[in-house]
């Protein structure tokens, strides 16, 4: 074989394994491995995050967050009616979101929470056996965002003083975010006049979005000596 033909069989073989490399890097790049625990920072809320969280939806249904002994009436602070469920309805603008809750008597009221800046991430290996089609570990993995709050409606009354809320998605998945994998919510509200907690599930929960759930997955992790426990070690 000529020079000329040796270095273009050397250029064909380095490009073969850099490309090899490159796409088990990237088949890895959302992979879950056992004993995660990532906090991130708060983390910009723009672009994709921005997108995805705008992108959640909520079920109607949502419950007040009550805890057995007192009365309900003494557990919560700035609610003006409570009830056994809730029927709720999400409304997102590019800076809030307004979430209207209605009570099973026909009381409403509209809680508007502005979109912070940033957003807080968690995902953890809570050691429970579940696993993916890669056999790796689901993480649990959370979504938390904190700011200004103001009522309206029956929530009104708590909102005579400045108050906040943290509202945090809860879901499960691997190593990369995706809205999808959020199913479940819990929104705190506080302040001097104001002190109580919703929490229901997320669209994403329901059973048809199962399946989608997974191919989003399997479109994050290709088949490959990447994708197995086995042939990982």
């Amino acid at each position: 074989m000529n020079s000329s033909g040796s270095f273009c069989h050397t250029f064909v073989l380095i490009a073969s394994v850099l490309f090899c490399v490159s796409a088990e890097t990237r088949a890895c790049a959302c992979c879950s491995d056992r004993g995660t625990y990532r906090v991130g920072p708060n983390d910009p809320l723009t672009g994709y995050l921005l997108e995805q969280i705008n992108g959640i939806e909520f079920t109607s249904d949502a419950q007040l967050f009550l805890i057995d002994g007192p009365e309900p009436e003494e557990q919560v602070k700035g609610v003006g009616s409570i009830s056994e469920s809730y029927v709720i309805s999400a409304v997102t603008e590019p800076k809030l979101w307004r979430l209207t809750f209605r009570t099973e008597d026909g009381q409403s009221g509209e809680l508007i929470l502005a979109l912070p800046s940033k957003v807080a991430t968690f995902a953890v290996d809570i050691h429970n056996g579940e696993t993916n089609r890669a056999g790796e570990p689901r993480l649990y993995k959370e979504w938390r965002l904190e700011g200004r709050a103001t009522g309206k409606g029956m929530f009104k009354e708590g909102f005579a003083a400045p108050a906040r809320y943290s509202l945090v998605f809860q879901g499960r998945g691997n190593r990369c975010d995706n809205g999808n994998d959020f199913t479940h919510w819990r929104l705190e509200i506080s302040g001097k006049k104001a002190a109580y907690a919703f929490f229901g599930e997320l669209a994403s929960a329901r059973p048809d979005h199962a399946e989608q759930r997974q191919l989003v997955h399997d479109a994050t992790v290709a088949p490959g000596p990447s994708s197995t426990k086995e042939e990982k070690k």
